[in-house]
């Protein structure tokens, strides 16, 4: 057996108590944005996903892989000497200055607050020695990480040809970036003083709107170039529930934002009872999904809920059990009940059974359900 469409599949609940009915997901929301996804932080799983593996010019949203370099691969401690050619890095700047020595950690806060190109391209030749070098460790860091649609050349996101990367492989590198203190820190903070180590100190504020405006938001990094459109990677938290959605080519960016993890996060409830026979999901032929057992659950701790399908390889034609429904509270299987599905009816084809829109699973649809 397989998860449906090569991919596992999570239906997350919204009924208040254990006898509460069934309840299905909410609906989609309205998107601006040419592409969106959004992911549970905590395990990984895409909940929603909207050309989600298409390439794109990602704009300084880039500058989560170069901070999870300069982390991973540098000393935060160290002082570095602003070089003369920051004066030529166009585009968003932190307003450093040639000669001016700031420590790594506050050329990331520099970064990550005020989307200064100047100050990825210090880090890159603090960490890397060039731009190009620390492009490399860029793209074998993302490699490792799973991102495999990612390939950078610069540290910033200017538009170059082949920078570009996915809203999945976004959202993997900002998983794996808030996992990590010192960028949790900073992308959460609203405006943090950037001193240079031969100066006085100044105020930077964040460029993300979301911080102080929705409910849980703590990053994590914003993003506009003509080629990209505006972008965001938005990161927020509630009661254990934790959220990374992804915009990209958006109109409305935070509106995007906050719609989709509005979304998110009505899909995690309390509990859920779904009786023996509603249809919880559709076969690749358009062929309905019924349970033949109930299956009924408890979120605690703020554990949500997850109920996952898997079918058969080549379903049989003439129906039957054709799969699985398996209730999860985290790792804990809280119930499981057979899939059974009616025969194919004759003269079948495909286009009859599943016109635009219809509730089948595909790679880039998992919010159809």
């Amino acid at each position: 057996m397989r998860p449906i469409a090569a991919l596992p599949l999570a239906l997350s609940l919204l009924a208040a108590t254990p006898s509460a009915r069934a309840a299905m997901p909410p609906a989609p929301p309205y998107l601006s944005s040419g592409a969106a996804v959004l992911i549970d932080a905590t395990s990984g799983e895409v909940l929603f996903a909207r050309s989600g593996y298409v390439r794109r010019s990602p704009a300084s949203t880039t500058k989560l892989l170069t901070a999870l370099v300069a982390v991973r691969e540098g000393d935060l401690g160290q002082i570095v000497r602003i070089s003369p050619q920051v004066d030529a890095v166009p585009g968003s700047s932190a307003h450093l200055a040639p000669g001016q020595r700031f420590t790594l950690r506050e050329l990331l806060e520099g970064m990550l607050m005020r989307s200064g190109n100047d100050a990825a391209h210090a880090i890159a030749g603090a960490v890397g020695g060039d731009q190009e070098r620390f492009a490399q460790r860029m793209n074998r860091t993302a490699a490792a990480i799973g991102a495999r649609q990612t390939h950078f050349v610069n540290p910033h996101g200017l538009t170059a040809k082949h920078h570009f990367t996915s809203g999945r492989d976004l959202a993997r590198i900002a998983r794996v970036a808030l996992e990590e203190p010192e960028i949790a820190r900073i992308v959460a903070s609203q405006e943090l003083t950037l001193k240079p180590e031969d100066g006085p100190g100044r105020a930077v504020r964040n460029t993300n709107q979301l911080l102080g405006s929705y409910l849980g938001a703590d990053g994590a990094k914003t993003g506009t170039t003509d080629a990209a459109g505006k972008c965001l990677v938005a990161s927020a938290r509630r009661e254990g529930v934790h959220l990374i959605a992804v915009v990209l080519k958006g109109g409305d960016r935070y509106g995007d934002a906050r719609r989709l993890l509005d979304w998110g996060f009505r899909r995690d409830g309390g509990a859920l009872a779904i009786p023996r026979g509603r249809v919880v999901a559709h076969l690749q032929d358009g062929r309905p999904l019924r349970l033949t057992a109930p299956l009924a659950g408890t979120a605690l701790d703020g554990v949500p809920l997850r109920l996952r399908f898997a079918v058969m390889e080549k379903p049989p034609r003439d129906g039957g059990v054709v799969g699985a429904a398996v209730l999860r509270r985290g790792g804990e299987v809280l119930a499981a009940a057979a899939l059974e599905a009616p025969p194919r009816p004759r003269g079948w084809l495909l286009r009859h059974l599943l016109p635009s829109g219809a509730g089948a699973v595909d790679r880039d649809s998992l919010h159809s359900l």
